[in-house]
């Protein structure tokens, strides 16, 4: 079996990914802990902030089915970058709503984008992790998504704190557009066109299939 180097490609695509899932959970849960600010300031009733929670997941529920088709059109390097872009800017959009309605429209983009996410994530390892390594994949990339979720309290609490609910999604925003950068400049759709790409990590990973000719 041969050795896991962090440095190398296909582990760098691994980090990133792992990165990604982080964000996208915290993104998504920060709503429920910055609601006591937000709730307050808007006057808003439990019903109204109960409709906020629930915004993000119909569209969400439309792209995550959606999603893997339009990553399978367009690749899971555009797709990545298109998705983020949006949930980034749908989170920094949250906190500069002025009411329920501004907060519902940040929330329904935010399912927008991160509903295709996932699909194109999926389709990103599929290329970038060998065959025998996909549990380990799906496996940490998920456990990324759970530290999200269980991290995104106590920071949103301290950012909230320190200096008010809306720098909170600012924040969240910012790193979400950082990640989409540095997804930009470091993924290649195929291992093979990735500068740092070693040739016996092409030798364990897929080999896409020639399309057939019409």
């Amino acid at each position: 079996m041969k050795r896991f180097r962090v440095t190398s490609a296909s582990s760098i695509v691994l980090v990133m990914l792992c990165i990604m899932y982080f964000i996208t959970y915290l993104d998504r849960v920060n709503v429920s802990t910055a609601a006591a600010g937000f709730g307050k300031e808007f006057q808003l009733s439990h019903t109204q902030i109960g409709l906020v929670f629930s915004a993000f997941a119909y569209p969400y529920l439309v792209f995550q089915i959606i999603g893997g088709w339009v990553s399978d059109r367009f690749g899971a390097r555009r797709t990545l970058i298109c998705c983020g872009a949006v949930w980034a800017v749908a989170t920094i959009l949250t906190g500069l709503a002025g009411g329920l309605t501004s907060l519902l429209a940040a929330r329904l983009l935010l399912g927008f984008g991160e509903g295709a996410t996932f699909p194109a994530a999926t389709a990103a390892m599929a290329r970038w992790v060998a065959k025998e390594k996909r549990g380990f994949a799906q496996g940490i990339t998920h456990a990324a998504s759970r530290i999200g979720n269980a991290v995104a309290p106590g920071a949103i609490v301290l950012v909230m704190a320190t200096w008010g609910w809306r720098e909170s999604f600012y924040i969240c925003g910012v790193f979400s557009l950082l990640w989409v950068i540095v997804w930009a400049m470091t993924f290649t759709e195929h291992p093979k066109d990735h500068r740092r790409i070693t040739p016996e990590e092409l030798e364990v990973l897929p080999v896409p299939k020639p399309k057939a000719a019409n």
